[in-house]
Order: C-alpha cells, then sequence, then structure tokens
C-alpha cells in the first residue's frame, strides 16, 4: 500500500506544474501563437476561404450572365445572316424566273443566242406557283427573324 502511495505522489508531481514560473514564462514569450488566442487562425483561414468561395461564385454568375447574353447575340446574327442568304436565294431565283417569263433561256443568253421563245400557259403557272412558294418562304424567314430579334432585344 505504501510504494502505491508513493508511486502515486511521484506521478502526481510529475503532471503538476513545476513551482519556477520562470521557466513557463520563458517558454510563453518564446511560442508562436498565444495559448489563449488558439481558435483565432483557424477562424480567420476560415473567413479567407468562406470570402474566397463567395468571390468565385459571383465571378462564376458573371461569367454565365455574360455566356447567355453572348448566346442571344450569336443567336440573332446567325438568324439574320440566314435570312439575308434565302433572301439572296430567293432573288436569284426571281430574276431567273422573270427572265423565262420575258421568252429568254439563261443558257441560251449565255451562249449569245438572244431569241425569245413563247411561253406555254402551264409554264406560266409553273412560275406563278413557283412565285407563291417563294413569297411564303420569304414570310416564314422574316418571322423567324423577328423572333429571334425580340428574344435579343429581350436579353439586353
Amino acid at each position: 500500500m505504501r510504494k502505491i502511495w508513493f508511486f502515486w505522489l511521484k506521478i502526481r508531481n510529475t503532471l503538476t506544474a513545476p513551482k519556477d514560473k520562470s521557466v513557463l514564462n520563458m517558454a510563453q514569450k518564446t511560442a508562436h501563437f498565444d495559448p489563449n488566442k488558439k481558435g483565432l487562425t483557424m477562424n480567420i483561414f476560415i473567413s479567407i476561404l468562406l470570402v474566397v468561395m463567395a468571390g468565385v461564385i459571383f465571378c462564376q454568375n458573371w461569367q454565365m450572365e455574360k455566356f447567355r447574353k453572348g448566346v442571344a447575340i450569336y443567336r440573332y446574327y446567325a438568324k439574320l445572316h440566314e435570312n439575308k442568304a434565302i433572301h439572296a436565294e430567293e432573288a436569284q431565283e426571281l430574276a431567273l424566273d422573270l427572265i423565262k417569263e420575258l421568252g429568254y433561256d439563261v443558257d441560251r443568253l449565255s451562249a449569245g443566242d438572244r431569241t425569245k421563245k413563247p411561253l406555254t400557259e402551264s409554264e406560266a403557272w409553273a412560275i406563278h406557283d413557283r412565285m407563291n412558294i417563294r413569297q411564303a418562304r420569304l414570310e416564314v424567314a422574316d418571322e423567324e427573324l423577328k423572333e429571334a430579334e425580340r428574344i435579343y432585344n429581350m436579353s439586353n
């Protein structure tokens, strides 16, 4: 029993702080952080991380908004160029049909033959039907362009 008691006193004396405060004061002066402010550096680190994450989120939101506006702009200009191409193609076809309506043939004209060929009634009606189809196609293309322009104006 006596041995256990001495063993306990020995452990207790080694676990307790030394009586001399000068060693403790010297250790506290050379320490890199204040033991009373243990969580301060971690709090600062977490705060910096949160601020950086918020900045990243706002930056990504700005980039996505810029991307959406760019998509609307490119969609509008693609539709505009498509509409111009359709109008140019139809103007070419209209010119060819007008030349045929006057009685000339493009192949013969390019060869230098300027003789007129009379138009039959079926050919005249075929030209008329093609012109109606062309007019409907142009109206559809113009409607699609107006819709793209409306979306473009809404995005700005």
